[in-house]
């Protein structure tokens, strides 16, 4: 005859035997870490140096903020009035950027791919790779490679940019500068939707932009008249 000891400790067996205890998860690792901030936000949290960024989180920067970050190798800089959102992809990182500018390190071992305005410039493995991505205004983009060719996809439309030059990007717009005019050269056909422009290499390049973007907006300065 068993004791109530050994039947209390065999219901109890019973018992525990139909439970199912949580497994711990495992915590979600940061995708980045902010090395400096100011005038900038994390979610709706004020941004500063040290904090961990993860995966889906939001940084904006004010009007004259500014932010960085750092993940293995490489780091991401955001100037004023920007807005991204970090994602964790293989051997790298996804910016999906919506307003401002983005200048991107990329290691070689290491991928940053940057979505702007539905396109996409990611950088190229085995090189180390220095770019800037501004979104100038709806549909339009400016690329400046800086160190290490550029991967560009839009749609249907594959395009690798060199280094060493500034692009001014028209995405579904055949309303670009007139090519006679433009400071750069045209490198998009008749058929495609999508409008390259070398604007230079370096500052030569958007001063040139520049030149031809108040000429054209009536804003340029007048010449002294002859006498």
């Amino acid at each position: 005859m068993s004791s109530p000891c050994c039947a209390t400790a065999t219901a109890l067996l019973v018992v525990l035997s139909g439970c199912a205890f949580p497994v711990s998860a495992t915590p979600p690792q940061p995708i980045a870490i902010l090395t400096q901030a100011s005038g900038a936000h994390l979610d709706e949290a004020a941004a500063s140096p040290g904090l961990s960024v993860f995966e889906g989180e939001r940084l904006q920067t004010d009007a004259g903020g500014k932010a960085s970050l750092r993940f293995g190798d490489s780091s991401l800089a955001l100037v004023g009035n920007s807005d991204a959102t970090l994602m964790r992809i293989a051997a790298g990182v996804h910016v999906d950027l919506s307003s401002g500018t983005l200048r991107f390190f990329a290691a070689e071992a290491q991928v940053v791919e940057v979505h702007a305005e539905g396109a996409m410039i990611r950088s190229q493995t085995g090189q180390s790779t220095d770019a800037t991505v501004s979104i100038v205004q709806p549909k339009v983009l400016q690329i400046d490679a800086h160190r290490g060719s550029l991967n560009f996809i839009y749609r249907q439309e594959f395009r690798m940019l060199p280094a060493g030059q500034i692009y001014r990007i028209y995405l579904d717009s055949p309303e670009g500068p007139e090519t006679e005019t433009s400071p750069g050269a045209q490198i998009g056909g008749a058929a495609s939707k999508v409008t390259y422009y070398i604007l230079g290499a370096g500052a030569a390049g958007a001063i040139a932009w520049a030149t031809y973007s108040a000429i054209h907006a009536g804003n340029a300065p007048i010449s002294p008249a002859k006498p």
